[in-house]
């Protein structure tokens, strides 16, 4: 099937922009051509016509000159003298010729001078005039216009090239004194050349309308074809240059530079983007292997199994690695190649891609990160949901425990006031059985009293102390051996706390309980050799209120650090552990908290804090 042609489209193209120009140059040769014809028709006309005229007139004026020689000789005076014969001649000639009106044969005589027929124009005038003044007159041709018509006209001077003729002229004309080889006029003879020079023309300009057409069909042939080979080519062109835009596409979606290798797997190419993308210049690369310009982030594993496949000639697919460029910013490359082989399948070198993964790794890390955080979070909800559920079974059996042991006790203690009385009646030395009892009835009593805070939060009754003198306050209330010394650095000055004084004064007396407990009992274990000292320092620092308290005692060991907050750990022969755990929660309670550093040998200190968002200044 034939594809139709879009003529706009065909001329805007470069084969119709050339066919247009093809028609142009087509037209000046048709028309030089046809001008060519019709000047060859017209010259042969003009040689042809002026030779046969030329020498009919040369036969006619010798034939008169003859005419002249023989009238003299033979014929009498009453012949007609020459140029009257020859005015017969011509007149009885065109007579004969009038019916064709192909011919017509004049003898004109010079301007005035005539005898028959004077110039009918004044082209035949000027030129006898000039046959007239030439030493050596030549006939002359050329085209005319009479009466609207073209004619041929030869003009052929006649001389008086006899005396006779000459003789005969001034007879005729007696005042006009004629002499040998003057110019007596000249022969004109007009031929019709309006039709043929019109048919030259018409036939001239047909063969150029001819010619046109035909170099046009031929150009036009040409450049259809030509236009047809142009458009299939650009169509060619266009799918190639369209499959080569989505390849670039789909290579720099894939990828952000490309590289090549050759057969010593040394770099021999690599695009621009490789420095902006990797840190590190094409020229750093050309002529290296990658070996040399891969530093960091592959085992030895990962070299031994990427050079296992460079030696196998196997294709290999996100080889990673890392590179700082300049910036010291660490960047995380994944390369892919294939191996590259010539007709005769001799290995070539590599070539492949690259990425600049940063993004994507550092994505991986933080989502492990995030992974492992909520992981922990999810744990911290767990154990908290246990220490919760451990805290309300906690609680039932606290309540129900202290219910039932506080009744007991209470007993117990009315007896020994019943018991002590009898005894200090009787005189008998009980004191210090008795007082052993009191103590233990105290601890349980204490003890039951722990558990009832741990398991049963109640709300806070807040109210604003200034810390340095309250604290002084609870200091003073503490029994602490006389052998350790209680150090009191306080440096908050003015600055009011709001918090539970109840609940805070537990929290204090547990640390320096704590700390004189393990001072007391480094001492008792021979280990304490430090000054046996407690110091309690205030301060703000980092938008919170601080309070330290450290003690000189043997420390915590790690092992036992790690469980410190837990309920009921302790490793005391007495209590049930919930002496920190209890500071936690408290703190905690109040939107603080507590930060506890030991090393073994070097004491421990603990540091509770509430954020200054919850202080007032006050008024000294």
């Amino acid at each position: 099937m034939v594809e139709r042609l879009d003529i706009g489209t065909f001329f805007r193209s470069k084969a119709g922009t050339g066919f247009v120009k093809y028609l142009c140059l087509s037209a000046v040769i048709s028309a030089a051509v046809g001008y060519g014809g019709y000047a060859l028709s017209r010259d042969w006309f003009t040689v042809s016509k002026s030779e046969e005229k030329i020498t009919a007139l040369q036969l006619v004026d010798a034939f008169v000159a003859d005419y002249s020689d023989n009238r003299s000789k033979f014929m009498s005076g009453e012949a007609p003298v020459p140029a009257t014969f020859r005015a017969h001649a011509i007149e009885r000639f065109n007579k004969m010729r009038d019916a064709a009106n192909n011919l017509h044969l004049t003898m004109v005589g010079p301007p005035g001078r005539e005898i028959a027929t004077a110039p009918a124009d004044d082209d035949m005038a000027q030129t006898i005039e000039r046959f007239a003044r030439e030493a050596k007159p030549i006939p002359e041709t050329r085209f005319v216009s009479l009466n609207g018509e073209t004619f041929f006209r030869t003009l052929y001077p006649s001389l008086a090239s006899q005396q006779s003729c000459v003789d005969c002229h001034n007879k005729l004309q007696p005042g006009a004194q004629w002499k040998l080889n003057d110019v007596l006029g000249a022969f004109v003879i007009d031929v019709p050349a309006g039709p043929f020079l019109t048919g030259s023309r018409v036939q001239n300009f047909g063969l150029g309308v001819g010619i046109f057409f035909l170099l046009g069909a031929i150009g036009l042939y040409i450049s259809i074809l030509h236009f047809r080979q142009l458009a299939e080519r650009e169509a060619t062109q266009g799918r190639l240059q369209e499959s080569e835009e989505r390849f670039r596409d789909f290579a720099e979606t894939a990828s952000d530079w490309f590289w090549e290798q050759d057969e010593n797997l040394r770099f021999t190419y690599l695009s621009n983007a490789v420095e902006d993308k990797s840190g590190m210049a094409v020229d750093a690369h050309i002529g290296k292997t990658r070996r040399e310009v891969v530093n960091r982030g592959v085992s030895e594993e990962q070299w031994q199994a990427h050079d296992a496949d460079l030696a196998a000639r196997r294709p290999f697919h996100n080889f990673q690695f890392q590179r700082m460029g300049d910036d010291e910013a660490i960047r995380y490359i994944r390369i892919s190649g294939c191996p590259v082989f010539d007709a005769a399948g001799r290995f070539r070198g590599y070539r492949g891609t690259a990425r600049n993964v940063t993004s994507e790794v550092e994505a991986e890390i933080e989502l492990e990160r995030r992974v492992e955080q909520r992981t922990a979070e999810l744990h911290s909800v767990q154990e908290e949901l246990l220490r919760k559920e451990r805290l309300a079974t906690l609680g039932q059996l606290t309540a129900t425990v202290s219910h039932e042991l506080r009744n007991p006790l209470g007993v117990i203690r009315n007896t020994m006031f019943t018991i002590t009385e009898a005894a200090q009646a009787s005189g008998l030395k009980l004191e210090r059985a008795l007082g052993r009892i009191e103590r233990s009835i105290g601890r349980c009593d204490t003890i039951i009293t722990d558990l009832l805070d741990y398991t049963r939060i109640r709300e806070l009754r807040r109210d604003q102390y200034m810390i340095d003198t309250w604290l002084g306050e609870v200091l003073d209330e503490q029994r602490i051996p006389d052998r350790i010394e209680l150090v009191r650095d306080f440096a908050t000055g003015d600055r009011a706390v709001s918090f539970d004084a109840d609940r805070f004064r537990r929290v204090i007396i547990n640390l320096v309980d704590n700390a004189a407990q393990a001072i007391e009992g480094g001492r008792e274990q021979a280990i304490v050799a430090l000054p046996q000292r407690i110091t309690v320092r205030t301060r703000i620092a980092g938008g919170r209120l601080e309070i330290e308290i450290a003690d000189s005692g043997p420390g915590i060991p790690s092992d036992v650090f790690e469980r410190i907050f837990e309920p009921l750990f302790s490793t005391k022969g007495f209590g049930v552990g919930l002496g920190l755990p209890t500071v936690k929660q408290i703190m905690e309670h109040h939107g603080g908290g507590i930060e506890l550093t030991s090393e073994p040998g070097q004491g421990t200190q603990a540091v509770i804090w509430l954020p200054l968002a919850q202080a007032a200044d006050i008024a000294a």
